[in-house]
């Protein structure tokens, strides 16, 4: 399962995103894509809950929830997500791998910007080269883990 996208979301918002796959190829606004996530999670659990992905034809987008205290040491909700090519095997792996993953990006963000400032979004720039560590070779193609061993 190659994972396209991975960020965080707070009140609709991204404050931490990467990409290593673009899902589309068109240009989307990444504010409005992320609310958009963000209204359907919130409206889903309204029906049911808990809500720990969404499947199209393409994409699996998997949730994990978390709380960070922010700045004014409020206790406020964030959302992991990651964008993965659809899998047959998705249910197979959910609780095995793709949810302690999450749960292991949603720590390490926890832990390092918990008192934060969550608006200021230039500060979680740097976080995102430990997205890649806890990703790992699941952000590369089949190709490029070829090419990786190769070399």
């Amino acid at each position: 399962m190659l994972i396209r996208e991975a960020g965080i979301i707070f009140h609709g918002i991204p404050i931490i995103f990467i990409s290593y796959h673009r899902a589309s190829k068109s240009q989307t606004n990444l504010v409005c894509s992320s609310g958009l996530m963000s209204g359907l999670l919130s409206f889903a659990e309204c029906l049911m809950e808990p809500v720990e992905y969404f499947e199209s034809d393409k994409y699996s987008i998997i949730f994990k929830k978390g709380t960070i205290k922010d700045l004014f040491r409020d206790v406020q909700e964030i959302v992991a997500f990651i964008v993965l090519d659809k899998d047959y095997r998705l249910e197979k792996y959910l609780k095995k791998s793709i949810l302690p993953l999450l749960e292991k990006f949603l720590k390490r963000f926890i832990s390092h910007f918990d008192g934060s400032n969550l608006t200021k979004v230039g500060q979680f720039e740097p976080f995102k080269q430990s997205l890649t560590k806890i990703f790992g070779t699941g952000t590369q193609t089949f190709e490029e883990k070829v090419i990786s061993l190769l070399s």
